[in-house]
């Protein structure tokens, strides 16, 4: 038997190779091999940076990886499966080319390719100092005001990032915008981080981000603001009301050279009389002030004054025959009621001069065929500043029949 075994020994494990490659090609024909490029980029995992250096990149963030797996495989397979890894350890300061490392949990998935191969980024040493804020200011105070040296909360913020970068911040700005004031401004005022010439530098972090800034604005010797009342003489026309009147600018500054002189004044300046005499619409008008001796207006020697006018509104509701239009030929319609309510809304003098022509009913029969029916009518009016505000009823109850129409009978009340 042992001897058998030795002389047929070769023939049993050709034999057993056969198979094995036997079941390995059925099994590849029913879950043939497939090697692509997996349907998503795979995010890119830093690791291993050093805790004193700052890293600048990489520019790409995520890769395309090629894999080899059974098609039943492919089916499952998801991107949380497959790691892409840019390992730092060991890196010093400069600019790396760091191969990226591809790792699969699926068993039967198989590496093959990824695209990029090295990710480029740069290590610098982290750099952090404080440096000096200063204060820009935009804009003018008005005439009569000066606006003295800006206060800070802090003349100093701390910049941090990477040594490159922070060594070529200069100062650090804080704007302020000033334009008209006429007292203190106070803002919180962000900071920017600049170089020797100028230019804001990029990629460093500050703290804090902002500084409180207080810009003391004072009013020089021998002027004096004054709030401006509009004078108006006359009255509108009938029918009409006044809505509103408005002054630009609300205060003005006026200069003495005596400073006595202020002490006649109640605070305030008057405009020229405008008169709004039968006045029926609105009103924008360039108007002087009435200033007394030794004072005179700073800037522009008038105020723009706008008067708003609007008609006085009222309502009235008025009664009205139904209007039959779109009947069909060979029917007759019977409204239920034969007249509507119609309340109105307008000015007062165009309500009470409305004739009945000016306001009509209408109900549109078109498409309607015989039976009953609820209608919605239309009001039609004339005047165009008259408006509809509700018709009594809301809806008419029609029925149509055969037969010729009759002519409605129906008396409005005035």
């Amino acid at each position: 038997m042992i001897r058998w075994l030795w002389r047929n020994l070769s023939s049993m494990f050709l034999a057993l190779a056969l198979a094995i490659l036997i079941w390995v090609v059925a099994v590849n024909e029913e879950n043939p091999t497939e090697e692509k490029v997996f349907v998503q980029a795979i995010p890119i995992d830093i690791v291993g940076q050093p805790t004193s250096m700052i890293r600048l990149g990489p520019a790409a963030t995520a890769a395309s990886v090629t894999v080899r797996a059974p098609r039943a495989t492919w089916s499952k397979l998801t991107g949380e499966e497959i790691h892409v890894v840019a390992d730092l350890g060991g890196l010093r300061a400069g600019a790396h080319d760091v191969p990226l490392n591809v790792t699969i949990d699926e068993p039967l998935a198989r590496f093959v390719a990824v695209s990029p191969r090295v990710v480029r980024l740069t290590l610098e040493e982290s750099s952090s100092r404080s440096i000096k804020i200063r204060v820009t200011t935009s804009g003018e105070v008005p005439v009569g005001y000066q606006a003295r040296a800006p206060k800070l909360s802090s003349n100093e913020a701390l910049v941090s990032g990477p040594a490159s970068l922070v060594d070529r911040v200069s100062e650090l700005v804080a704007r302020v915008n000033i334009a008209g004031a006429r007292g203190g401004v106070d803002v919180e005022a962000p900071l920017e981080p600049v170089d020797a010439d100028g230019k804001a530098v990029e990629g460093v972090t500050l703290d804090p981000l902002t500084t409180k800034v207080s810009v003391p604005v004072e009013q020089l010797g021998g002027y004096r603001d004054e709030a401006v009342k509009v004078v108006v003489s006359g009255q509108v026309a009938p029918g009409y009301r006044l809505t509103n009147i408005t002054v630009a600018p609300p205060v003005v500054t006026v200069f003495a050279a005596d400073q006595n002189v202020f002490t006649r004044l109640p605070g305030f300046v008057e405009t020229e009389p405008l008169s709004i005499d039968n006045a029926s619409d609105d009103i924008a008008v360039r108007v002087a002030l009435k200033l007394g001796p030794g004072i005179s207006l700073v800037g522009e020697q008038s105020v723009l004054v706008q008067v708003s006018i609007a008609a006085i509104e009222s309502s009235l509701t008025v009664q009205r025959n139904l209007e039959i239009t779109g009947l069909g030929p060979g029917l007759t319609a019977l409204p239920s009621p034969p007249t509507v309510d119609v309340i109105l809304s307008g000015p007062l003098l165009t309500l009470d001069t409305l004739k009945p022509e000016d306001v009509r009913v209408l109900l549109n029969l078109v498409g309607l065929e015989r039976g009953t029916h609820q209608v919605k009518p239309t009001v039609v009016v004339l005047p165009e500043n008259v408006s509809v505000e509700t018709v009594l009823p809301a809806a008419i109850e029609v029925v149509i029949a055969a037969g010729t129409p009759q002519p409605a009978t129906a008396t409005p009340r005035p």
